[in-house]
Parts: structure tokens; C-alpha cells; sequence
């Protein structure tokens, strides 16, 4: 164990503040090991990233985010191509990719699985060249996304399903061609993505038949329908029901191709940011990032 080098990147403001007071308890679990680890903390959008890159060359065979799926989303874009393998401590407020790579979502158990879990390969999904561990969304759930950034008094999953409702009855639709293989769409949707995971939005099992190490991403097209139909919907999405609806179409592959006639609000791991206009390439990148994980323990 003494050539095994850890560094732990804390995102402090993760699960609504609760992740500052959640290191601390950990910190006595890592210094039970017998092995070399270093902590930074996170102040802002993009130092995870940045920690992670920085840390290249500094010996590291471990980098652990400890937050939610935004602070792993930035970690892995700045380790993937480098042989760090990554772990995480969930503490955010969806935890969504863990739940789909087999990482316990209580503290001492994912612990655990950082030091003594089986290191696997799971894919990873690219939008240009941005990568996403778990989801991207574009439509609605982006713009839920954005506004679930600014909801103050109600946050976890019961303030994303809040924000869901609020944009199930503001949300305009938008025109796009979307391609994936042979298959093609032109018309109105309300929301497209891709999954590497079965769930984004913490509740949300967006990808019921998602697998993150399968080589293939699972991309949904759902096309627009009138404010009060979005909203008796929207149940059928938090069930993974909503593959037989008449405006849902769901499929499998490795690449979408998406064109865009204006802005778009859009999430990448639960983090938004607008896609601009113009065609756009989705694609999965198997096997791309080595990763702790309970599954098959």
C-alpha cells in the first residue's frame, strides 16, 4: 500500500452546506488507513477541475470527490486520459451517478469502497469536448436545471421536482433535427439528453435500462405537449414508466447528432449552461474512466 497515493477533493457547499461538516467526520476513517492522502477544498465552479488537473503529476493513484455529481463531473473532466483511478463520497443533492456505478450512498459504507472497493471501467459520455459521467439534458430539464440553481428555500429532490412543475408550465418548446444512426426527427421537443445512468434529478429515472459500462449511451426524445399534459406526466418519468407514452421515444447508441435553431438551457451532470445553435455531436466514450465501486463485492 505504500505506492497508493489519495487526494480528496471536497466541494464544502455540496448537499445544501452539509458536506463541510460531513468531511470532518471522515477525516478520522482516513486516518485509521495506513496510507499517503492529501485534502484540498473547493471555494467556486471549476477548482475541482482544476485541483484534479494540477494533481497529475503529483503522484496521485486516487482522486475522490466528496459532493454531488457537479464536483465528480469536474474532477473526471480533468483526470480522464491520465491512469488516476476515481472515487466518490456522495454528498450532494441527487447523487445520481452513484447510484447507477454501485457506490454506496451512506458515508462509512462509500468509504469503504474507496479503499477496499474493485476498481471496474465504466464509459463516460462527450459533448464537444466536455465530458458527463452521468446525464446531459436539453429543454426542460435544463431549464429546470437553472432554475433549481436559484431555488433558495427548497433544495434536494423535492426542490427539483418543484422546479420541474414551475417549468412544466413556462417552458416553450423548441425545434430541433436529431439524428442517432439511422434513425432521424424533425419537429417540436421538450426536452432531449443522454444517459449514462438510470437517473438525473435525484428522483428522476430518466434511463430506465441505462448501464454505465456498456459501451452505449440511452438518449430521449420527448416531443412538446400543452402545459397540463407535461405536468400528469411528470409522475410517469419518476416511475421509468414513460417509454410508452405516444410523445416519448427512446433508444440506444453511441452517437446522437442534435441541430439547434437558437440557445437551449441544458445541464451536464446537473451543472446548466445554454447549448448554442448549430449541430451538435453526443457520443459515448467506452471504458473511459476506472473507477471505486461496491458492485459485485
Amino acid at each position: 500500500m505504500k505506492d497508493v497515493k489519495y487526494l480528496f477533493i471536497v466541494n464544502p457547499a455540496a448537499g445544501q452546506g452539509r458536506t463541510a461538516g460531513l468531511f470532518d467526520s471522515i477525516i478520522p476513517l482516513l486516518e485509521d488507513r495506513a496510507v499517503a492522502f492529501e485534502c484540498r477544498f473547493t471555494s467556486g465552479q471549476g477548482d475541482a477541475e482544476a485541483f484534479a488537473r494540477d494533481a497529475l503529476p503529483g503522484g496521485f493513484t486516487h482522486i475522490v470527490a466528496v459532493g454531488g455529481d457537479g464536483t465528480s463531473h469536474e474532477v473526471v473532466n480533468g483526470i480522464l486520459g491520465s491512469p488516476i483511478i476515481f472515487g466518490t463520497i456522495p454528498s450532494g443533492s441527487g447523487n445520481d451517478f452513484p447510484k447507477s456505478a454501485g457506490i454506496p450512498l451512506e458515508t462509512a459504507q462509500a468509504v469503504e469502497t474507496v479503499f477496499s472497493g474493485r476498481e471496474r471501467p465504466v464509459d463516460v459520455g462527450k459533448l464537444g469536448d466536455i465530458y458527463f459521467i452521468n446525464g446531459l439534458g436539453i429543454g426542460l430539464d435544463g431549464a429546470v436545471s437553472h432554475r433549481f440553481k436559484k431555488l433558495k428555500r427548497f433544495r434536494g429532490q423535492l426542490g427539483y421536482i418543484l422546479g420541474a412543475v414551475q417549468e412544466a408550465f413556462s417552458f416553450r418548446g423548441f425545434r430541433t433535427e436529431i439524428a442517432i444512426g439511422d434513425w432521424k426527427y424533425s419537429g417540436t421537443l421538450l426536452l432531449t439528453g443522454a444517459s449514462n445512468g438510470v437517473y438525473q434529478g435525484g428522483k428522476f429515472k430518466l434511463a430506465p435500462g441505462a448501464k454505465v459500462d456498456d459501451g452505449l449511451l440511452d438518449f430521449h426524445i420527448i416531443k412538446d405537449m400543452p402545459p397540463l399534459q407535461r405536468l400528469i406526466k411528470i409522475p410517469k418519468v419518476l416511475k421509468g414508466t414513460h417509454s410508452g407514452l405516444a410523445e416519448v421515444e427512446l433508444r440506444t447508441g453511441t452517437r446522437m447528432e442534435i441541430t439547434l435553431e437558437r440557445p437551449e438551457p441544458a445541464h451536464m451532470d446537473g451543472e446548466p449552461f445554454y447549448l448554442d445553435p448549430g449541430t451538435h455531436r453526443i457520443e459515448v466514450v467506452p471504458g473511459a474512466l476506472r473507477i471505486m465501486s461496491a458492485e459485485g463485492l
